[in-house]
């Protein structure tokens, strides 16, 4: 048998590491894999022994549009992925130009992914404040991976909150398709409450930030909207959670039926509210930042198989929307992307004995299952695309935010020192990333619907 392509080295699959392995590439897709003494011959090979060959990251929460003032865009946003090992996004439907609410809109999105992209793109729809439930069809039908919608309302057209009725009958609907529903979770009520209550003493300090979004406006409004789910039978998932409690209350609901899955994020998990006088409003980010002690409890959580993956929620805000000296005129969220694999293998596997199969778990095979991309993405197998990262264990780096493939030039782990490094990001068989370059074209990536 002869092959396109062969790369050679550690190969990470579901279950194990297969040392000095090989995996064998063949029309884009996985043909073979085994020992290095078995390989195959092959038109091109790449001798990465002593290196990790890795199943392409899947991050989940990707905002290439979100942002109202210079949206980053797709290719830059995937230019970005493909430096740090994710091979497939799952970008957000609130898009500045107009949410993602019709067939017709998914469609043009679609085709931007297919002459922009550098890594795949799956694509999440939304339904608008009123009148949306009717789009649900023809969205699911146009390949949507799911749905996001959000119990606190940043805007009334692009980023709704839906009230519980309305949702109710959305869920009545989504339920025809099983198709799932990502929620931002946070306490509408209670957090502008506070917010205002803030901003009456004039401080606009930082930690106000952190101290308008207490743990409880996280739990109250995950349980609410999971009562909702449980009555509708709905097949729901919780975005970004920052507080251990969060995971408990999913797990709760897991255990009375409920087919919920939840998140949480690489800057929970390496940045605290104690880092927030330094970061300034290059920490804000909704939710907020949790003190170091909430941090380590997290990690209990993820290292024990609570979390179910790990995402960046990416939003690379232009530098001009976090410089304001008052935290509330600033623009919420931080690019991530590119470093939310070599963070959760700095973090996870190098400094807490994360074994690296989990780690993959996280944010490769995990985040595919649930939004309908696994066979294809999403685990080193035969018959899966080949999607394929290696990833150097021992480098030691530091990254700079001047230099990254980010429109956002900007990062809250700017200086910050890593160790393992991206060497090649493989896109269906093809080298986007040689380790130094983004060398992939536009409209290599492309739009990929969700599997039924």
């Amino acid at each position: 048998m002869s092959v396109d392509l062969v790369v050679k080295g550690d190969i990470v699959t579901p279950d194990d590491v297969i040392h000095d392995g090989f995996v064998a590439v063949s029309g884009g897709q996985i043909a073979a894999i085994g020992l290095n003494a078995e390989a195959p011959s092959a038109e091109q090979v790449l001798d990465a022994r002593g290196k990790l060959v890795l199943p392409g990251a899947i991050d989940a929460h990707v905002h290439s549009a979100s942002v109202k003032d210079k949206p980053e865009g797709l290719f830059n946003t995937t230019r970005a992925a493909a430096s740090g090992g994710v091979t497939t996004v799952i970008d957000m439907p609130f898009d500045a130009a107009g949410p993602i609410t019709t067939a017709a809109r998914l469609g043009e999105k679609a085709n931007r992914a297919n002459s922009e992209a550098v890594v795949d793109v799956a694509l999440y729809g939304t339904i608008a404040k009123s009148g949306g439930i009717g789009e649900i069809k023809g969205l699911v039908e146009g390949g949507v991976c799911g749905f996001k919608m959000s119990t606190y309302e940043t805007d009334p057209y692009r980023f709704p909150r839906i009230t519980d009725r309305e949702l109710m009958k959305a869920f009545s609907e989504l339920n025809k398709y099983g198709v799932v529903t990502s929620f931002h979770a946070e306490n509408e009520e209670l957090v502008r409450a506070l917010v205002d209550e803030l901003k009456s003493c004039g401080s606009g300090d930082p930690l106000d930030h952190c101290h308008s979004r207490p743990p409880v406006t996280e739990t109250t409004a995950i349980a609410h909207l999971l009562e909702l789910a449980l009555a509708c039978g709905a097949k729901v998932h919780v975005a970004h959670i920052s507080i251990p409690r969060g995971f408990d209350l999913v797990r709760s609901y897991r255990n009375w039926g409920l087919d919920v899955t939840a998140e949480t994020c690489i800057h929970y998990l390496v940045l605290t509210e104690e880092d927030m006088p330094r970061l300034k409003a290059f920490g804000k980010i909704n939710p907020p930042l949790r003190p170091r002690a909430t941090v380590e409890e997290l990690w209990q959580k993820l290292m024990h198989g609570e979390i179910n993956f790990v995402t960046s929620d990416h939003a690379p805000w232009p530098l001009e929307n976090k410089t304001h000296p008052n935290i509330f005129d600033n623009g919420s969220g931080v690019p991530g992307v590119e470093l939310l694999l070599p963070l959760l293998y700095s973090e996870g596997v190098t400094k807490r004995g994360m074994d690296v199969t989990m780690s993959m778990q996280l944010v490769s095979e995990a985040p595919a299952r649930r939004f309908g991309l696994y066979p294809k993405k999403g685990a080193i197998r035969v018959g899966a695309d080949a999607d394929i990262v290696v990833l150097d264990p021992k480098r030691q780096w530091k990254f700079h935010a001047a230099e990254s493939h980010s429109s956002a030039k900007w990062s809250p782990y700017d200086g910050m020192e890593l160790t393992g490094r991206v060497a090649t990001t493989i896109v269906r068989g093809r080298v986007v990333y040689d380790g130094k370059e983004v060398v992939g074209k536009p409209g290599w990536g492309r739009f990929i619907g969700r599997v039924v």
